[in-house]
């Protein structure tokens, strides 16, 4: 083990100090003196396994029963939760990391050994773990996924019960940023090692979060109640958090009756034609996100083997109407799938509804692939059902049928089934998004960085576009490391295997009485400090 610089990281925990609250009729307002609230969730999680999570909302959930490492706190910033030391080495290459004294909800003590069991878990090439890419950061862990090498040489090491130790590939700047996430979450080894479906009801889920799994009657409710052994239970003022899976419609209505406390984003979404009045009155709430809404593009099914097809499609989007009209909510529109705001590229990589260039470019691509527009193979655009969902879809279709003649099939699937089969890569056009898991572009360029990854589901791959990835893993000089960033979105967006739609901001309405819960730039959201204050 090398020698440590001395930098060990001390980081206070943030205590809330609150008045009691008064009890109010509203049933936004804390019964007998409970500090309760309830969200609309709409839908079934996939998994609360955070090993297995895909879906934005099911991490979103996870955290509220689930602590890693560290959180990030009521400032936005990552602070550590499980660990209560971090010593870093002098090469910024190795974390030591001292876990305090905590327990999981069934008793046992929170060890270094659930931290490890859960990541090399998640590292075992038969074991399907969609976020596994994250782990790549680690020594060895990419190597190890691929079968290439075995778990033991992976960079972690547990001396003992309270000590983590991490070994990384290269300096990582954002590495205690990234392990808030939930696929750097542990997993109580003895009971995963015994029922492989802990995860899937309350009487055998076991967390170590703020929230205790209490009750989950499945596609209709999950009750968190305050956890008496969390570590930093001292924080946390929710007694209930009772989660409801209904429509985006109803979970709307039943906002305006004050059945529930918050509703839109990141869990639902805010109906179209509620927006303007929202506006109007001052009572919708909008911050920005480092997200993507994007189409991804299976390039092994034709006709969209063809570069000059993808770009056609790319070219003919009108994405500033659909922002306009149809979203509604001061989403920006993308011709990248970087974020602006991370600055990797002040102008656009191709005009935004070009139709001429993209009928030029639709009846090149039908010549070189000696056919016509009659001919062509039927063309579906799947996605997640959801009324926002069918608005965007319907609006491309329209959009496509006006500059080519093609028709599109529009094909709403449910959230799991949709998962399920972009994984498989049983699609031929996807309309999905991506949430970054840290601030920092590499988070949306790895995603396509190989065609067998977990999140990539496109059959495309580039071996240029992966050498530069590669290389802006080593690089030291922030503009130099920017600039090889930069040149690996263009080859991305010169091959279009993903069309850009544009970049999301987070649409929702609040109890004005619910305060303190914590939306991040990665559109995550933590009610660990949420209360209810009825002064």
């Amino acid at each position: 083990m090398k020698a440590l610089l001395r930098v060990t990281i001390f980081l206070p925990l943030i205590a809330l100090s609150l008045a009691g609250c008064k009890r109010g009729a509203s049933s936004r307002i804390s019964k007998e003196n409970h500090q309760e609230i309830t969200i609309n969730i709409t839908s079934e999680p996939q998994t609360l396994d955070p090993r297995k999570i895909r879906a934005l909302s099911d991490g979103n959930i996870a955290r509220m029963f689930l602590d890693g490492l560290t959180r990030t706190d009521k400032e936005g910033k990552s602070q550590l939760a499980v660990a209560k030391k971090v010593d870093i080495s002098s090469d910024q290459k190795t974390y030591t990391f001292t876990l305090r004294d905590s327990k999981w909800s069934n008793g046992d003590p929170v060890t270094s050994h659930d931290f490890a069991y859960a990541w090399k878990k998640s590292l075992t090439p038969s074991f399907l773990s969609p976020n596994a890419n994250l782990l790549y950061i680690i020594k060895n862990a990419k190597e190890a996924k691929e079968g290439h090498l075995p778990l033991s040489l992976v960079g972690i090491e547990t001396p003992d019960e309270k000590t983590l130790i991490v070994t990384l590939s290269n300096p990582t700047p954002y590495f205690l940023d990234i392990i808030t996430h939930p696929i750097f979450f542990p997993i109580n080894n003895k009971v995963a090692r015994n029922n492989s479906h802990w995860a899937e009801n309350e009487t055998t889920f076991v967390g170590n979060g703020p929230f205790i799994l209490s009750d989950w009657k499945h596609h209709n409710m999950i009750l968190a109640v305050k956890n008496p052994e969390y570590w930093d239970s001292k924080s946390v003022v929710l007694s209930h958090v009772k989660m409801i899976m209904v429509s985006d419609d109803t979970g709307f209505k039943m906002f305006d009756t004050k059945d529930i406390n918050w509703d839109g984003s990141p869990f639902s979404t805010i109906p179209v034609d509620a927006i303007e009045s929202l506006k109007a009155s001052h009572q919708l709430r909008t911050v920005p996100v480092l997200a993507t809404e994007w189409i991804r593009v299976n390039t092994d099914v034709a006709p969209f083997h063809s570069k000059k097809m993808r770009h056609a499609l790319a070219f003919a989007i009108n994405r500033q109407a659909i922002v306009d009209h149809v979203t509604q909510g001061n989403q920006i529109p993308a011709t990248g799938i970087v974020p602006t705001s991370m600055g990797l590229t002040d102008s656009p990589y191709f005009e935004d509804g070009n139709v001429e260039a993209a009928a030029l470019l639709f009846n090149e691509a039908l010549q070189e692939m000696g056919t016509t527009i009659q001919k062509l193979p039927e063309i579906t655009l799947m996605y997640a059902s959801q009324e926002r969902n069918y608005l965007i879809a319907q609006a491309i279709q329209n959009q496509w049928r006006e500059a080519f003649g093609l028709q599109v099939r529009l094909e709403p699937v449910e959230p799991k089934v949709f998962f399920d089969r972009v994984s498989k890569k049983n699609y031929t056009l996807s309309i999905g998004n991506w949430f970054a898991d840290v601030n920092d572009p590499i988070n949306f360029l790895e995603v396509f960085k190989r065609k067998d990854g977990g999140t990539n589901n496109t059959n495309w791959e580039n071996p240029s576009y992966v050498e530069l990835l590669e290389t802006a893993s080593h690089c030291s000089d922030k503009k130099e490391r920017q600039a090889v960033l930069h040149r690996s979105e263009e080859i991305l967006m010169s091959e279009m295997p993903v069309i850009p739609i544009f970049h999301f901001t987070m649409l929702y309405v609040q109890d004005n009485h619910l305060k303190d819960v914590v939306l991040t730039t990665m559109g995550s959201i933590d009610f660990k400090w949420a209360h209810i204050d009825n002064d």
